[in-house]
């Protein structure tokens, strides 16, 4: 942890660190929680006790999280307590207005999305999906699914947004719909496994549409073993293409057809 923040060493022992852990400590509940939360994000105990901390935590039980909630919300994300009081509440009112509620599933991996953007960034973001053609609304369902889509750099998503519509050929609204597909990388995760199809296609080894997007967005090991393992003897170059040696070229308007998204 020292490490990481090395400007921990300036701050005093007993009259900063000691306190701010103990508060931690009655918050978490255990020392496993603590433990785990300070271990994520250490740089959290250079915030003031009293003027970041205490009035944080306090913020977020004015706007009627239960102990619970906050306790699970600094695992998530102990750097909540670094956000100015204030902003806490801006922010927790802003995702009211969205139409969450703090009993959604969601709601406390959006605060700590929210808390990671300032309101520039935030209207910025929603600019950039709105220039694909997303709607306010397809937006807000995407983020509610998937609150961290929010966090992946700009660039990132124009080069995903665009890979999807143009090379795949899938709507805009299908892809938010499935809002997973922003935060997968397209070189590691998503051309690969485009590859593979790819080659598949070309083979005549996919006998039925498939649903593109799912195959893509589902779990690789199933993934290898529905499309890679199967045909591993007979079309041998997609062990290849799943290990990135072999690049994807594009799809042809026939392997489109065949691997057409529903």
């Amino acid at each position: 942890m020292v490490a990481t923040e090395p400007h921990l060493l300036a701050r005093s022992l007993d009259n900063h660190l000691v306190p701010c852990i103990e508060f931690l400590r009655g918050i978490l509940g255990s020392e496993d929680k603590l433990r785990r939360a300070v271990s994520r994000v250490p740089r959290a105990l250079g915030a003031d006790l009293d003027n970041n901390m205490r009035p944080a935590v306090e913020a977020f039980r004015r706007h009627g999280l239960s102990e619970e909630s906050i306790t699970k919300l600094l695992l998530i994300h102990l750097g909540v307590l670094m956000v100015a009081p204030d902003r806490i509440g801006e922010l927790l009112e802003d995702l009211k207005a969205l139409g969450l509620q703090v009993t959604d599933t969601g709601f406390l991996y959006c605060i700590r999305v929210m808390c990671s953007l300032s309101r520039e960034t935030w209207l910025r973001k929603v600019a950039l999906y709105r220039s694909f053609g997303v709607s306010e609304a397809e937006l807000l369902r995407a983020f509610k699914t998937q609150p961290t889509m929010l966090l992946v750099a700009d660039e990132s998503v124009k080069k995903k947004l665009t890979f999807f519509m143009d090379e795949l050929k899938i709507e805009v609204s299908v892809v938010m719909g499935q809002p997973l597909a922003l935060s997968l990388s397209l070189e590691k995760n998503i051309m690969p496994k485009c590859a593979v199809l790819s080659l598949l296609a070309r083979e005549g080894k996919i006998e039925r549409k498939i649903n593109l997007l799912a195959a893509l967005l589902g779990n690789s090991k199933v993934f290898a073993e529905r499309f890679v393992l199967k045909h591993a003897k007979d079309v041998p170059d997609v062990v290849k293409a799943f290990e990135g040696k072999i690049k994807f070229q594009g799809f042809g308007d026939r392997e489109l057809e065949i691997l057409r998204a529903r």
